[in-house]
């Protein structure tokens, strides 16, 4: 059978559409892959942070990262990372006992090359205060995610909300408030029983 050359040359086209098309089916079902292990990083972290399990929280970082929390604090390390918890949500001062966070993504990562991405969205978090009350708070979020030894870990993550309209410290301020009341009542009864028994203790007795 005669081959002419156009014949010829429309297969070698043919064959380079189908290369082509398969190469990119093979780089769509790679960064499928890389969506599934995103998305799981990121229930990871969340429920981490809801169990205020430092270590695997500490986990879902690259080696060198930066997190900056809500409160604007900057953490660069896993002590850091305890430390802050404890202050957050152990310490006498502390304005909350509990966090549950929810985070969704708007969109899906962008990759910046094969093993840089950036993505943000926002989570709804509910926080228990210390009377046991509790109240949510939603928040903005981004983060640049970075495939560390084959493994994509966050290396930059920032959490931020509107300081214009914050339930948990109104919420924090609302339980001084109350504590600050109970508190003067406690004392002008106090002194109120006081004053009824040192009256009495000064009162002459009658002869």
């Amino acid at each position: 059978m005669k081959i002419t050359f156009k014949a010829f040359s429309l297969a070698l086209v043919l064959m380079s559409f189908v290369q082509s098309g398969a190469a990119a089916f093979a780089a769509a079902d790679a960064r499928e892959a890389d969506h599934a292990a995103l998305r799981a990083l990121r229930d990871k972290a969340a429920v981490a942070i809801n169990k205020q399990d430092i270590t695997a929280l500490a986990s879902c970082f690259t080696k060198e990262f930066a997190f900056t929390a809500v409160n604007q604090t900057v953490l660069t390390n896993e002590a850091q990372m305890r430390e802050f918890f404890d202050r957050m949500f152990k310490s006498s001062g502390a304005l909350v006992t509990g966090l549950k966070t929810e985070p969704k993504a708007d969109i899906l990562t962008r990759f910046v090359d094969a093993n840089t991405g950036v993505c943000y969205g926002s989570s709804m978090d509910t926080y228990t205060l210390k009377s046991g009350e509790t109240v949510e708070m939603n928040v903005r979020w981004s983060a640049a995610v970075v495939k560390e030894n084959g493994e994509w870990k966050v290396a930059i993550a920032h959490v931020g909300t509107d300081f214009l309209n914050n339930p948990v410290l109104d919420g924090a301020k609302s339980l001084a408030k109350k504590a600050a009341i109970w508190a003067g009542a406690g004392g002008l009864l106090a002194g109120g029983v006081l004053g009824i028994l040192f009256g009495r203790c000064g009162r002459p007795k009658p002869v």
